[in-house]
């Protein structure tokens, strides 16, 4: 089966049994997962009144969208810093010596009306091997998708990673987004393994469905599941982090957005982690992996950012002595 990203291989792919049934499988997680969405969040007070709060907050936000504080701030969050990783792993196939990730997560398309021009401005002139997405491309997940869809494409219509952009699923997409997302030209991952080659060698990308509000036990299945060599992992958030690094060497998240409002000192208020909270944001280790969990590009709920601003993200592989490196200073994770 031709693929649009050459240097992509899906393993099997030449088998149409299996296009066919990885198509079975999506109706059925689909199915399932849309049923997941139609419940509430959470089952006892403490869910119903965070639903009340963010739907409070969202209508509050749309009362006072054009007004000047309101978009003096959603201007002031837009301020997207890219944040340059340097990752060197001994075990690194060597053809993917300087291989360059551009790492975007939770856009929330659909809050700040300006997010996906200000982002795609960014990035243009980044140069990448292969641009990951990692979920949360909308805040309402109930609203119509074409608007969101619209703008994503238009965010990564000017990029051209040799691998193409694959991307997953976060707390706050719905299942409908799916295949529009596909239609943009995003590889799309639901707890599953794809293969990247050079040069006779091969990296494993392990993307799965949100694990926040929308895990089930096929998430936990794809990361064990995931052939032996150099893997990385794509999940919305860092609440699994402990069953990936099993096989994994690097996980590429967000969710948190860094607490967006901080206090000085990048302290977050609230981290929106049921586990893993300690892993909110930045670089981190957990045994043999390395991780980062991105501030995202845009806002969720409301239209600002407080000691904690937005980031694009470019990670670049190296195979050597474990070490990285933000912005070229050593960071000490080891």
């Amino acid at each position: 089966m031709r693929s649009l990203f050459p240097n992509v291989v899906t393993p099997t792919a030449e088998d149409i049994g299996v296009e066919r049934l990885r198509a079975e499988r999506l109706r059925i997680w689909r199915e399932r997962r849309e049923r997941m969405e139609a419940r509430p969040q959470g089952r006892h007070w403490r869910g119903r009144a965070r639903g009340m709060l963010y739907r409070t907050a969202n209508r509050t936000h749309d009362l006072l969208r054009d007004t000047w504080p309101v978009r003096w701030s959603s201007a002031r969050a837009m301020v997207l810093e890219l944040t340059d990783i340097a990752l060197s792993f001994p075990d690194l196939p060597a053809s993917f010596d300087g291989y360059r990730i551009l790492h975007l997560t939770d856009l929330h398309l659909d809050n700040i009306e300006e997010t996906a021009a200000i982002a795609a401005k960014r990035i243009m002139e980044v140069e990448s091997d292969l641009c990951v997405i990692t979920g949360d491309i909308r805040d309402n997940i109930h609203a119509p998708t074409s608007l969101v869809i619209e703008r994503l494409a238009h965010l990564i219509g000017n990029i051209r990673p040799a691998d193409g952009i694959f991307g997953i699923l976060g707390n706050h997409d719905s299942a409908a987004m799916l295949a529009p997302m596909e239609e943009t030209g995003i590889r799309m991952l639901v707890n599953e393994t794809v293969v990247l080659q050079r040069g006779g060698e091969r990296v494993n990308v392990t993307g799965l469905d949100d694990v926040h509000r929308f895990y089930t036990a096929e998430a936990a299945t794809a990361l064990t599941a995931a052939p032996e060599g150099f893997g990385i992992a794509l999940v919305h958030s860092p609440e699994i982090a402990d069953q990936a690094s099993l096989r994994h060497r690097l996980y590429l998240t967000g969710h948190t957005h860094g607490g967006q409002i901080c206090l000085p000192g990048r302290r977050p208020l609230a981290t929106a982690l049921r586990r893993h909270r300690d892993l909110f944001g930045g670089l981190w280790r957990h045994g043999d992996m390395v991780g980062y969990t991105s501030r995202g590009v845009g806002t969720c709920i409301v239209p600002f950012r407080m000691h904690c601003p937005g980031e694009v993200v470019v990670v670049t592989l190296r195979r050597g002595p474990a070490n990285a490196t933000i912005g070229g200073e050593e960071v000490t994770l080891w």
